[in-house]
């Protein structure tokens, strides 16, 4: 569809329409426009018509407005795509030679029945419109998110599921009866003769728990199923008291069980006193350890291939102090990696998975909300909510991630989030606990959601715009030998002043990590976290407060891309550093994809075909659906409702050029014949030649997508019911006769009447 003559279509109105009273140059014009900014909410009024109009393939002019005054530019529409509740959403980037400053805009907008909202990026930079539709105008306000609001309002965070601790082990193990921990004189500094004061004696039980910290940690991230491996495990003693200690012992456990020892210098082979008894390592600590200080002793061990995936216990016994430390051993999912990004392991999960159009892999989202996010949105709730997934779609495209994520189910849940604390309110999701969310895992199950997120408003009282589990940390990207399915629930504040907060969250359910300047390492992948630069950018995982306050980039850490002149990320080859969460999430994501089998179809495609017998590179879908897309019907009960939409990829040579649709019923089981249909409801009899097709709307230039909705809430008539509905589709080019049609036909049963 071309633009409205001499005038900026759509969005272009949403961006322009405030600066029409403002004369070119008018000293008064400047200030008000100045003034405006300052409350950050610029009034916006527009036709709603002009804006459903817009396709891909529009080109528009915008102004962005600035405190240095306005950023003109010229987009394109790219993408066009529809929700399963109609929600229709757009994406454009800059045109075709624009300035090369232009070359990061974004803009996202996700059209609704009752709102229409946007988000438009261009570099650091972010603008949103929030607007309401009232009869046949579009009435919100345009406003400019500022750096100092988003750093307000950016830390996020994420909690490590609890993982349980080898079996038996509370009970089993009868803990041993060190030499109890001595105290030393405490060195002083007071001259000779001085008087020491006196010091009370201290327990052993209260010693060992309350002055000494145990930590342990492996030489690797992980280890691999089927691969003997040599491990080295190092445990830590820290005296967190003001006295020395001395004569500290330690035994270890359940490491044996699965492995054989190579060297232990401090430690000796030995059996337990518990039932059943089992090799363990008994260790001493020579010397003292002096206040404050800390030592660190070593043991090494030789781990034979293992068949499956599990986890390499080490336990250490110390008094009434006990540490569980865990080596994951899974499956290789990064060999063998193929040109297009596969691994071996990956290989085998494609079949099971649904792709778009893009060739992207689909990951279902369920969406859930409180009564108080209701309260700010409204009937635009789930709108609200499909943008923020826009948006995230979007930022997985601009940075070479191959993930859809598709909303299959809106739903309330009656929890009372205001202030709630975040912590309690994921552990009541993720567990079930709560009552409002006891029907949440039968709903996943219902819609095949691969991941669940509530969304709640921001907490006045915290700095947290949402707050995730952390998928698969330490597992080398197998994020399926360990249920983390049972932990992919993330919240998310739907006020955030910035529009990441949502890929940031599901990043983190990803198995992504801040930074190794925040953590201190990857999540599931050693280089699977974000990454900034001081005072020049973050990526969307990575904190803007712990880089001097660096503007937010809305993409991921990537190496090979670039973040403004500077590298997005560091190679995933840099074992201490390496930050490529692009080539994390496209290993990941298959697995992820899988969490639960699909529920919600993608429309069904039909054999395709041309007039002139050649060959077609269009696919056409067409479905009918009862219940609003949850599924597709191929029968119909008498007084039931039903929907019947259409969506068309225009063969690449058609683009661009004038076309016309066909909608075709053919009901001659019920005695009427066949039957033409436009989108005003009218109906013809067609006989049966090209010539006499009628078009179902306006000719109109063909987009790469097309989607047509057909008939909406229709009820069977009478005189069809107890008949079969055959329908067939098509579209032609009226200037060459070109003519692409459905060759196999949708058919559905009406049932009769009662």
């Amino acid at each position: 569809m071309q633009l409205f003559a001499g005038m900026a279509a759509a969005i272009a109105v949403l961006m322009l329409l405030y600066t029409t009273s403002f004369a070119e140059g008018s000293t008064d014009a400047e200030v008000a426009f100045a003034d405006s900014l300052q409350k950050k909410r610029i009034p916006v009024d527009f036709d709603a018509a002009q804006f459903d109009q817009v396709g891909v393939g529009d080109q528009f002019s915008l102004a962005l407005p600035t405190i240095e005054g306005l950023i003109h530019l010229t987009a394109i529409v790219r993408d066009d795509d529809v929700y399963i509740n109609g929600d229709r959403v757009l994406y454009a980037v800059a045109s075709p030679g624009q300035p090369t400053t232009s070359a990061s805009l974004s803009i996202v907008v996700t059209s609704g029945q009752h709102s229409i909202l946007a988000d438009i990026t261009l570099s650091d930079q972010q603008w949103v419109f929030e607007g309401q539709r009232h009869n046949d105008r579009v009435q919100g306000f345009l406003y400019q998110i500022d750096a100092s609001d988003m750093m307000a309002q950016l830390p996020s965070d994420f909690v490590v599921p609890d993982v349980l601790t080898p079996d038996g082990l509370s009970r089993a193990v009868v803990r041993p009866t060190p030499s109890p921990l001595v105290l030393l004189p405490q060195t002083s500094s007071l001259p000779p003769g001085t008087d020491h004061p006196e010091q009370s004696p201290m327990p052993t039980g209260v010693l060992a728990s309350s002055v000494l910290d145990i930590s342990q940690s492996f030489d690797r991230f992980a280890a691999f199923v089927g691969e003997s491996t040599e491990i080295e495990v190092s445990i830590r003693f820290r005296n967190t008291s003001s006295q020395s200690l001395s004569r500290l012992s330690a035994d270890v456990y359940f490491i044996l069980e699965d492995t054989e020892l190579i060297s232990a210098p401090a430690c000796t082979q030995t059996l337990s006193n518990t039932v059943p008894r089992q090799s363990i390592l008994r260790c001493e600590l020579p010397g003292a350890l002096a206040a404050g200080a800390s030592r660190v002793m070593s043991y090494r061990v030789r781990m034979p291939a293992k068949s499956a995936p599990m986890r390499l216990w080490s336990t250490v016994v110390s008094g009434a102090l006990r540490d569980d430390a865990y080596l994951n051993v899974v499956n290789n999912i990064v060999d063998e990696i193929d040109a297009q990004g596969v691994s071996r392991f990956n290989q085998s999960l494609l079949a099971g998975l649904t792709t778009d159009r893009l060739g992207n892999v689909v990951i279902d989202v369920m969406t859930l909300f409180t009564p108080d996010t209701e309260a700010l949105y409204g009937a635009s709730t789930a709108t609200r909510i499909n943008q923020l997934i826009s948006v995230t779609n979007q930022i997985y495209r601009d940075s070479g991630v191959g993930i859809t994520l598709r909303p299959v189910h809106h739903a309330r849940v009656e929890y009372p989030a205001a202030n709630a604390d975040m912590y309690r309110q994921l552990d009541d999701l993720s567990s079930s606990n709560h009552p409002a969310f006891r029907h949440v895992p039968a709903l996943r199950q219902q819609f095949g959601a691969d991941l669940v997120v509530l969304f709640r408003p921001l907490d006045a009282q915290s700095d947290l715009c949402g707050l995730a589990n952390l998928g698969g940390y330490k597992t080398m990207g197998d994020m399926l030998s360990f249920n983390e399915r049972d932990n992919a629930y993330a919240l998310v504040a739907i006020d955030c002043p910035t529009n990441s907060a949502l890929a940031h969250e599901i990043g983190h359910n990803m198995g992504l990590t801040h930074s190794h300047r925040e953590d201190g390492g990857g999540g599931t992948l050693p280089y699977a976290a974000g990454y900034g630069v001081d005072s020049q950018f973050v990526t969307v995982m990575a904190s803007p407060s712990r880089f001097s306050n660096a503007a937010r980039i809305a993409r991921f850490s990537d190496p090979s891309a670039r973040c403004e002149t500077l590298p997005c990320g560091v190679d995933h080859a840099d074992a201490a550093y390496g930050a490529d969460a692009v080539r994390a999430l496209n290993l990941v994501k298959y697995q992820i994809a899988s969490y639960m089998p699909t529920r919600v179809p993608l429309m069904p495609g039909r054999k395709v075909g041309r007039i002139d017998g050649a060959a077609s590179s269009a696919r056409i879908a067409l479905s009918v659906s009862t219940d609003k897309g949850l599924s597709f019907a191929q029968s119909v009960k008498s007084g039931q409702t039903m929907d019947i939409t259409a969506e068309f990829y225009v063969e690449p040579a058609h683009i661009g050029q004038v076309g016309q649709f066909h909608v075709l019923a053919d009901l001659s089981a019920a005695g009427l014949g066949m039957i033409q249909l436009n989108d005003q409801g009218q109906t013809f009899h067609w006989d049966g030649s090209v010539a006499d097709l009628q078009a179902f709307s306006v000719n109109a230039v063909l987009k790469p997508i097309e989607y047509l909705r057909i008939l909406t809430d229709f009820q069977p008539i009478p005189a069809i019911q107890g008949h079969p509905l055959v329908l067939f589709l098509g579209y032609q080019l009226p200037e060459t006769g070109e003519l692409v049609y459905t060759t196999e036909p949708l058919v559905v049963d009406i049932g009769s009447a009662p």
